[in-house]
């Protein structure tokens, strides 16, 4: 990690932010933006190669994950909020000794297929396969080369998107998602991010998937605004987990570590689903009691937000 690298993130209380220059280009010359487009992505690779462990990036990709979500429902004409998917994911009765799981509907479906892609990681063997069982299966028969590992990171990933919006123009989050696993691959990320999808407009795809015009100004500025908005939720997140990790040693509840864990992963908890009767991802116990009277606390601590405002079937998130 280089020197800047380390001072960005040296205050676990502020990233720094992307100036005004990067974030509110004058013009639209195709050099000019992809210079300001570069300059966005060289900052936030700053950020998420996090030196000091500050970060919760799982925590990152599932709230970027949920952002593209909604706007791919919105593509595909659904009006489904962040809230409703929370809800359909979450509330979802799970599979349990033989019994068949809820299905999440299409709103929770898309989101689950953005997360799980963003859990992907690059560095593992056997990628590729899990990436063809997150897209369409048409997709996955025509699944591009992903090239090298680095190197024109936006446009590589425009010429992925250009090219799969033509062959499939009706499958937007597919080609939203092989573009983005595309400029992870090609910036060294281990984990593809979730970016292009809430900040490329409606009607610049549609503009991609006819062919007109060059693809590289659209998805250069969708970038600056992607990172910007990457970054600065980065920067909230950083605080919050400090706050959450600082108050561990005040939890005496069995299992609290391993609960917290799960609240710096993922982007709602539901203490009915995640951490009773097992902590999800672990086997340790936790009665439902537990974990309510759990939840209640980290509210009481200022650490986590109650995101639904009702009196029963809540969720919880950093």
């Amino acid at each position: 990690m280089n020197p800047t690298a380390n001072s960005a993130l040296s205050d676990t209380q502020s990233i720094y932010m992307l100036p005004g220059w990067i974030t509110l280009p004058q013009d639209d010359i195709p050099e000019t933006v992809a210079f300001l487009s570069g300059a966005a992505l060289a900052t936030l690779d700053v950020v998420l190669r996090d030196s000091g462990g500050t970060l919760p990036g799982a925590l990152l990709r599932d709230r970027l994950a949920l952002d593209a979500a909604v706007a791919c429902l919105k593509l595909e004409g659904r009006s489904d909020s962040a809230s409703d998917i929370r809800d359909a994911v979450c509330l979802a009765r799970p599979e349990r000794l033989g019994r068949a799981g809820d299905a999440f509907g299409p709103a929770g479906e898309m989101f689950v297929a953005w997360r799980r892609l963003a859990r992907v990681s690059l560095a593992a063997g056997g990628w590729t396969d899990r990436v063809r069982t997150v897209v369409p299966a048409a997709v996955a028969d025509a699944l591009p080369d992903f090239g090298a590992t680095a190197g024109q990171p936006v446009a590589k990933a425009s010429q992925i998107l250009a090219g799969l919006l033509r062959q499939f123009p009706r499958e937007e989050a597919a080609a939203l998602m092989l573009a983005d696993l595309t400029l992870a691959r090609a910036v060294g990320w281990d984990r593809p991010m979730p970016l292009l999808a809430a900040h490329l407009p409606r009607k610049d795809i549609r503009a991609i998937a006819d062919g007109a015009g060059d693809p590289g100004p659209r998805v250069h500025l969708a970038m600056i605004a992607a990172c910007d908005g990457a970054i600065r939720r980065a920067a909230g997140l950083v605080r919050r987990a400090t706050k959450l990790r600082a108050i561990a040693p005040k939890l005496r509840a069995k299992g609290s570590n391993e609960a917290l864990v799960v609240f710096l992963s993922h982007d709602a908890v539901s203490p009915a689903g995640m951490l009773s009767p097992v902590i999800q991802g672990t086997s340790v116990p936790m009665t439902d009691r537990a974990a309510r009277r759990l939840c209640d606390r980290l509210v009481e601590l200022g650490v986590v937000r109650e995101l639904t405002g009702r009196a029963t079937f809540r969720l919880y998130g950093v």
